[in-house]
């Protein structure tokens, strides 16, 4: 691509510029745009967001499903841990700490793929442009929503985890 130290054109322009990187910018929307095509220069990088907000940044970035597999894995740890008799506050905070780490040092990485699958998907089921267009701006972008319904399946794990204990224990 070459170096563009010099020009007032950075690699981030040049990305956005291609077909591909306007429907990429179109799914992150216009506020985060010039954010995570900085951050595509690496190949990753840390976010704080998802560092310290975790689910709610996973469901403000609308990437439902890594919620719920996190979710149950955790349950999964939780039922191996009352099995096994060693269910303690450190299995938990350890597990807090994990995904917290995890998802700041892997965070934009995720999201990335999570914008590219999207993208692909809407390219191979949508025929005209415009609807391609709209439909990348519809499932991109950010949702308040999308940080309740991860409060709410985060709480329902927590009832759900509750309930074994209180059962099983």
């Amino acid at each position: 691509m070459g170096n563009y130290s010099n020009t007032s054109i950075s690699k981030a322009d040049v990305l956005i510029d291609t077909p591909q990187g306007e429907k990429l910018a179109l799914f992150v929307g216009e506020k985060k745009k010039d954010f995570y095509f900085k951050k595509r220069q690496k190949d990753n990088s840390w976010n704080w967001a998802a560092f310290f907000l975790t689910f709610l940044w996973l469901g403000y970035r609308k990437m439902y499903l890594p919620i719920l597999f996190v979710l149950i894995g955790f349950l999964a740890i939780d039922i191996i841990a009352l099995l096994l008799g060693t269910i303690s506050t450190t299995v938990d905070t350890s597990m807090g700490f994990a995904l917290s780490g995890g998802l700041g040092v892997g965070g934009n990485l995720i999201y990335k793929r999570h914008a590219q699958k999207q993208i692909n998907e809407i390219e191979k089921h949508s025929v005209s442009e415009k609807v391609k267009m709209h439909e990348i701006r519809k499932r991109g972008g950010t949702s308040w929503m999308g940080v309740l319904l991860a409060l709410l399946m985060f709480i329902g794990y927590l009832v759900i985890s509750a309930i074994l204990l209180t059962t099983f224990s």
